[in-house]
């Protein structure tokens, strides 16, 4: 080999070393960006679906409650119409589950979107509109009875104030602690008393009222109007049961 060719070869493999490396970094770059790329990806997307899904959710709650106030003129214009009257009603739900049961149509929709504050209750005439409800409050003949998923308390009913008398026991009766999973109760021990600072025992003339009455309420409440200074001034007791609260709220004025 001459001395020429031993030149030109030495130059071309240092000029193919050099262009090998180069490439090399090209293709190493590349997949560093596209790895980069990816990651900002990955992150927009999982911070972004939450917010799309929320308003989502938000859309078919607007779509959903334009849809039972329409039902619920279109009852109201049969009604007027007469008998005989009737007209297919196209209800879509998109999400969620419909039910009919003891005369009212309840949808329910479970959703992490902010629409209501837990427990908020927005009353439109036929249309009731609440979130997170799980409090039902019903009348037997002598009962009030509120409960949610972890408290069923019992108050006495009385409601005619000429004949109703109230006393330190009499409000109320029981009250009972529910175990959401295995759904049995334990009754709380003794009698609950109220002496209104007195002490001892007392009966003054009195009556109640259950302020909500139903089924997946937001909260409910039984007031007492006790009649203890003997003038036309009532003390009121308030007993009120929240959503997934396991306590009962009681106030005097």
């Amino acid at each position: 080999m001459n001395k020429k060719n031993k030149h030109y070869n030495k130059y071309r493999d240092k000029y193919h070393n050099k262009y090998q490396n180069k490439k090399s970094q090209i293709w190493i770059s590349a997949i560093l960006y596209i790895l980069i790329i990816s990651v900002v990806m990955v992150l927009v997307l999982n911070a972004g679906v939450p917010i799309i899904k929320n308003l989502e959710d938000k859309t078919v709650f607007t779509r959903q409650k334009n849809s039972f106030l329409a039902l619920n003129q279109q009852i109201k214009d049969i009604s007027e119409e007469g008998v005989g009257s009737q007209r297919v009603i196209p209800l879509e739900v998109e999400k969620g589950t419909l039910e009919l049961k003891s005369g009212s149509l309840k949808w329910d929709m479970m959703t992490n979107a902010k629409i209501l504050e837990s427990g908020h209750q927005i009353d439109l005439g036929n249309l009731y509109i609440t979130s997170n409800a799980d409090v039902t409050a019903t009348r037997s003949a002598n009962d009030y009875i509120l409960e949610n998923t972890f408290i069923r308390a019992v108050f006495e009913a009385c409601e005619d104030r000429y004949v109703c008398k109230l006393n330190e026991t009499s409000m109320l009766k029981e009250l009972w602690f529910k175990n959401p999973n295995t759904g049995t109760a334990t009754k709380a021990a003794g009698t609950f008393t109220f002496d209104f600072g007195k002490g001892g025992t007392w009966e003054y003339p009195g009556f109640s009222r259950l302020e909500d009455q139903g089924t997946s309420l937001g909260a409910a409440k039984v007031v007492y109007y006790v009649n203890n200074t003997n003038s036309s001034v009532y003390t009121v007791v308030e007993f009120t049961l929240e959503s997934y609260r396991d306590f009962l709220q009681a106030r005097i004025r």
